[in-house]
């Protein structure tokens, strides 16, 4: 055999190998499935809790609101709103956050409409983040948001 015939013999034996490892090589394709738990972000804060104090000095208020027809039109043309505001100008007049126990006599004329706002100011005072005492008497407080009627509780254990 010539130098070149083996050359040949040992390529082409080279190439049979070649082919047959790759003829034995197959491909792995895995796959893997668990729960997928999305980490989420979100802000928790405690309650905050804050006494009102009924302001003494100011006593019990009877305050009269005047609202002329454009007003109320401007305030929903209704009852609730023409309230509304008028509680706030007397929150505001006497510098207070609220009036407590506060009561309502509306007339409506020509004119517009009056209203008298009678009731307590008062102030939040004593600012504090809640404690377990705090909890144990809120947890029985029930809200209901507006414009639902499923109530939830203000806090749950």
């Amino acid at each position: 055999m010539t130098m070149l015939r083996k050359a040949c013999v040992v390529a082409f034996c080279a190439m049979g190998w070649a082919l047959t490892a790759g003829a034995q090589k197959t491909e792995v394709y895995r796959s893997s499935q668990t729960r997928v738990v999305e980490p989420r972000m979100g802000v928790y804060t405690k309650p905050l809790i804050a006494d009102l104090e009924v302001v003494k000095e100011i006593g019990k208020i009877k305050d009269e609101w005047h609202f002329t027809p454009e007003e109320v039109v401007a305030l929903g043309n209704d009852e609730e709103g023409v309230r509304t505001r008028a509680l706030y100008l007397s929150v505001d007049s006497h510098k207070v956050d609220v009036i407590v126990a506060a009561s309502f006599d509306m007339e409506s004329g020509s004119d517009g409409f009056r209203v008298t706002v009678t009731g307590y100011p008062a102030r939040f005072v004593n600012w504090r983040t809640a404690t377990e005492a705090d909890n144990a008497w809120i947890h029985n407080e029930v809200l209901k948001p507006e414009n639902d009627d499923k109530a939830i509780q203000a806090i749950t254990q």
